[in-house]
C-alpha cells in the first residue's frame, strides 16, 4: 500500500496522506494532548487506527516512516482487519508506552 501527499481535512488537519487507490486514508491531527496518528477508510472518520503519539515531536516522523514501512506490503484493497494485523497493538488500543519501541524499532 502506497501513500501519496494530499491536502488536510477536518480528519486530518496536520498532514493528510491518500493511498494510490483512493481507498484509505493516514495522517496527523492536533489535539490537547499531542499529535495523533489517525488512520481509515477515505471519506469517512478514521475508525482503523488512533494512535496519541503525545508532544514529542522527534518521535512524530519515526512512527509515520515505521507505520508506512509496515503497510507498504498490503495490497490497496486489504481488509481493515488485515491492516491492524501488521501493528503491535492488533486488537487492543495503541498505547504510546507500551507500543513506542516496538513500532518503531520492529
Amino acid at each position: 500500500m502506497t501513500f501519496n501527499h494530499t491536502d488536510p481535512n477536518n480528519h486530518y488537519r496536520s498532514l493528510r496522506l491518500l493511498s494510490e487507490g483512493g481507498r484509505w486514508e493516514l495522517g496527523l491531527s492536533p489535539y490537547s494532548h499531542g499529535m495523533r496518528l489517525r488512520m481509515g477508510l477515505a471519506g469517512r472518520p478514521p475508525q482503523l487506527m488512533d494512535f496519541c503519539l503525545g508532544r514529542d515531536a522527534d518521535f512524530l516522523p519515526k512512527v509515520l516512516v515505521a507505520v508506512l514501512k509496515r503497510l507498504d506490503p498490503l495490497d490497496e484493497m486489504a481488509s481493515p482487519d488485515e491492516v491492524d494485523a501488521v501493528f503491535p497493538w492488533a486488537g487492543t488500543r495503541p498505547d504510546m508506552a507500551v507500543h513506542g519501541s516496538v513500532l518503531t524499532e520492529g
